[in-house]
Order: structure tokens, then sequence, then C-alpha cells
């Protein structure tokens, strides 16, 4: 305030303020470091707005009314609800590397200062707004979590949790999970993800604080960061709606949650893995209306999904998957049994864990807990006379040896591997000690593939393509135009100022043809295979990446990003 003697002077003018009010109000804010709106309390001057009008017209920044708050939620990653909801401050919209905030203080410094390490690289737009109006728009938009735990860490009696009680009272953390409060702000964190789109919550425990995070589209989000006070009794809560032991700290478990909001049934799997500093906790909703199990819905190009549907027709051979993680393998998998799914074949999956339920198709879940992993569950399926096995993934020797057996002995089998690209799969089976031989009169393609994020089709810009986009571009797509548009993502409240909705496959298919197969059997790397199937039809999954890029689909930066290239490389 100091720094700030015209402001003073504009204050006492336009406010009326009296010499003493104005000298206890320049020490409040910057001797004291008390809040300017709790400063003017301090002295007896309430009129919120009229201070906020004064500001508006000394520091040139617009004052928001309440219908001027938007109606959907501005993703971000790194922003913490529970801090937005103390200091008053509120992102509003994104939008070309610009960041608008709404701030009820834009005299807090190092609350700006934490902002702009938010939004790193980005032009921080600041409004100003009355401070009731920022915490119920925030209230609004990201739901009543904020207000439950604030109202929990100030509640010294029976709200506040203390961590070592927990360990000698499993009645007190039990009751505590079940008491209203709680049980509202886990309601309120899942219902907040589903309506982003999320298809995981991550419950994070860490020294000094308990985080919560969703996956939107494939990126992480801040979802809320509760009181570190609140963490032992939200995973509590979260352990006993999945039916686990809340007394078992020690050990990972896993279970499942049916939960129905609205008119939406969600199927949630748990997954609990103990940590250094508690029990971490990760949700994967599961929501059968936002899967497309179609072939024609993966983004596959006319080529690769023409091959690929003659290629499931034949009677026997093994077609592989790969990518790690979160790729998209088992939902690429299940489009495919949608299209063999028919009263004359008999399919049977064994699978880890059985995510969706598919009508007319046995499906068996592993239970390594009573010894039924992959490689026994397929010894007595071969024996059920199936035409398709499918196999969750391929992990050992002996699941893969069984794998290849039915493959040559009459049964089309579909599996997945965890590796970078398709012929990497060839080493992959070769560590595992599988002979060549059998790979080479087993295997009829592999697949390997990446989720990009889709640009929103509502506010994407194009742009004409620098330079040296154009020369990446052509060096793996020569047949480009020499003027070329390209798409960047802007952002709406349609996708949540991202500029992203929704995902899509990228491919590469490597056909296991004569040639391939002699490389196979003569031991060659995964190199030299890659080079002999360029040679065919075999391309990388970075010219699927590229077309979709080229196509208005999504951005380059997304492609780089999901293959692994950078942009400088």
């Amino acid at each position: 305030m100091s720094q700030f003697p015209s402001l003073l002077k504009a204050f006492q003018k336009d406010l009326g303020l009296l010499d003493e009010q104005l000298r206890q109000l320049q020490a409040s804010c910057f001797i004291e470091g008390i809040p300017l709106m709790d400063a003017f309390e301090g002295i007896g001057f309430t009129d919120e707005r009229r201070v906020l009008h004064v500001l508006s017209d000394y520091l040139q920044l617009p004052l928001l009314e309440r219908e001027d708050y938007p109606e959907k939620p501005v993703l971000l990653e790194g922003v913490s609800m529970f801090f937005l909801r103390k200091h008053a401050v509120l992102p509003i919209q994104v939008e070309s590397g610009r960041v608008r905030v709404v701030v009820n203080n834009p005299l807090n410094l190092p609350i700006l200062n934490i902002l702009g390490s938010y939004f790193a690289g980005m032009e921080l737009n600041l409004c100003l707004g009355q401070r009731e109006e920022i915490r119920t728009a925030i209230d609004r938009l990201y739901g009543t979590a904020a207000r439950e735990a604030e109202a929990l860490s100030r509640d010294g009696d029976g709200g506040a949790i203390n961590a070592d009680s927990f360990e000698e009272d499993l009645e007190h953390l039990r009751g505590l999970a079940q008491e209203a409060p709680i049980v509202r702000l886990v309601n309120v964190l899942i219902s907040r993800a589903l309506d982003m789109r999320a298809s995981d919550i991550h419950f994070e425990p860490f020294e000094r604080n308990f985080q919560v995070r969703c996956r939107v589209d494939g990126v992480l989000y801040d979802l809320d960061q509760p009181p570190k006070t609140m963490q032992a009794a939200i995973i509590s809560r979260l352990k006993l709606m999945a039916n686990l032991n809340i007394a078992e700290r020690r050990l990972p478990q896993d279970g499942k949650i049916k939960l129905k909001f609205g008119n939406r049934e969600v199927d949630i799997r748990v997954s609990c893995v103990p940590t250094i500093y508690g029990e971490s906790v990760v949700l994967r909703l599961l929501a059968m209306e936002a899967v497309d199990y179609s072939l024609n819905g993966l983004g596959m190009d006319p080529q690769h999904l023409t091959y690929i549907e003659n290629l499931i027709e034949r009677p026997f051979g093994m077609i592989l998957v790969t990518g790690p993680t979160g790729s998209g393998k088992t939902t690429t998998l299940y489009g495919v049994l949608r299209k063999l799914n028919s009263i004359t074949r008999k399919i049977i999956t064994v699978e880890d864990p059985v995510e969706y339920q598919i009508n007319g198709i046995n499906q068996v879940q592993v239970k390594p807990q009573i010894d039924l992993t992959f490689a026994n569950a397929l010894r007595s399926l071969v024996r059920q006379d199936p035409d398709v096995l499918l196999i969750g993934e391929i992990r050992d020797k002996e699941t893969a040896d069984i794998a290849i057996e039915s493959a040559l002995t009459g049964h089309l089998v579909l599996s997945t591997l965890h590796t970078n690209d398709a012929p990497g799969a060839i080493t992959r089976l070769r560590d595992i000690g599988i002979e060549s031989f059998l790979m080479a009169d087993s295997l009829l393609a592999i697949l390997a593939q990446r989720l990009v994020r889709l640009l929103c089709p509502l506010c994407k810009e194009p742009y004409e393509a620098r330079e040296v986009d154009q020369m990446r571009i052509r060096e793996v797509l020569p047949d480009v135009p020499s003027s070329l548009t390209l798409y960047h993502n802007k952002g709406c409240e349609k996708c949540g100022y991202t500029g992203f909705r929704g995902r899509q496959a990228i491919f590469e298919v490597l056909p296991v043809s004569e040639a391939i197969r002699s490389a196979i059997v003569a031991g060659k790397d995964a190199g030299t295979i890659s080079q002999i199937a360029f040679r065919e039809t075999y391309r990388p999954l970075i010219h699927h990446g590229f077309r979709k890029a080229v196509d208005g689909l999504t951005t380059l930066s997304e492609v780089f990003r999901v293959t692994s290239l950078s942009l400088s490389g």
C-alpha cells in the first residue's frame, strides 16, 4: 500500500475516509498484511462495491457483474480449488496463450506471483469481482467440495481429523468416513469428475498436502486439494464404498464401486496402494456411453480399416495390439470383437480386469490370489472350443506359449503387449523366450497405437503453417500441398477452455508378410524389420498423426507429445 500513495488518496477522496481511517488502513494492509477487504471492514467501511470501483478506475481493470461469470469451469493444470476459494480468485477464460482471472484483491502480490507460476508462459489478465460472488461462482462451477473442506478444517472438535488417532481407533475412523460432510465431499468430487468427462480420479497423499487430480482426455488436471487433515477420512470413505478393508494399510487392494448420479450409472474400479505418506487411491470411471466399440469410430484411416476388417476374418493366427497403458488397446480389441460377434462364433476373453461386459461373449476375470492366472485360465478355455480368444495381455512366457499354440491350432487370438512400436513386439516376444519360427508361423499382424486429443470443432483456429512445420510434415507426407493450413486449440465453454474435446487413436500397422516372416526367422532386430516393412506398406505412428494434423483434427504439438518427439528434435 505504501507504493500506492495516489491510490490511498483516491480511497480517501472517493470513499470519504478520515485521516485516522486512512492511517489505520495503511497499517493494516502494509504492516500487518491483512487482506484489503478485511482491512476496510476493520475501519468500519463495508461497501465492498465502492472499494472495487475505486480499484477498477485506478488500475484500469474491468469490474465483473454476477452474470459475467462463465457457465462452465475452466480446466487448468496445477490449480487447487481450495486455494481458489480461500483467496477468492477464479480463472474464467483461457484463450491463445492468455488466461483471464477474476480476483478480489489485486494488490496481493504474493497471490499474483503464485498465479503467475500456475500459468507459467501465459499472459495473465486480471478482472475484479466481489469476494462472495467469486466464491459463489466457484461453488457453482466446481461443486461444494471447497466449502465442505473449509468447514471441516475449521471444525476443531469433531471435524478436525488427527491421523494418529486412526491408528488406534478404527471405529472412530469408520464413523468419520460415514459422516455427512465426508460423504458429500467424495460424492461432489466424483460428480465433478464425471461432468469434466474424466476417465480417472487420483487421490494422492504427500508430506504436507493431499491432492486430488483427474484425467481428462489423457491429461491430468487438479480437481481439489482438501486439507491434509481430511486425508484419512476421505481414503477410508473410498475404501468403505469399494468394500475394502480399512484396517489394512500395508498391502495394495482392489475393489469396485457402483454409483448412480441422476440418470447416469457408473462403474468405478478402485486401486489402493500404500505410499510413504499414506494410501494412494485411483478411481477408474467406467461409463458405457463414453466408449465407442465400433472399428469405424477408432480413427483408423480407410486403408488400415479395410485391411483389419479382412484380416480378422481369418480362421486362425494371432493379432497383437501394442502401446503403453491408457493408449486405447482394449477399446480397439473390443471393436474387433464387436465386428466378430455373431451367432456362428464362440468368443472367449480372459481379462484383468473385465472392464465392460459384452453381450454374447464369454468373459473371464483372472484372479491371481486363487491362482487363476492368464496361463491357467487359458489351459481350460482352449478346451471350451472357442473360435476367437482374447487375452488381455501377454505378460510371461507361459501365457505367450499357450497363445501361440492356440493361434497355430485353429483359433484366432487377439492380445496386447506393452511396447513402443509394432516392430518392438517381436523383440519383446523374443525377450520372454518365444522361438522365432513360432512367431513367424503364428503372427498375422501387429498394431501399435496412441491416443491424441481432438481439437474442439467449435473453437479451433486455423493458421498458416510455419516453414519449419511444413518441412517436418513433408519429410513424412511428401504429398501435402505447398500452402498448408494447420489448426491450434483456442478454448471455449463447450471444451472447458482447453481447446480439445475427445480423443482418437493414431495407428501403425505391421502386416506380417513373407518378407517379414523370413526376417523374424533369421533373427533380425526390430530396426531391420522396420526397414523391410517400410519398403512394403508399413508406416510409423508419426505418419498417421501428421495426417490427422493436416486434416485439422488435432495439433502438431499433440502428435509430438504422444509419439515422444520434441518440437526441436
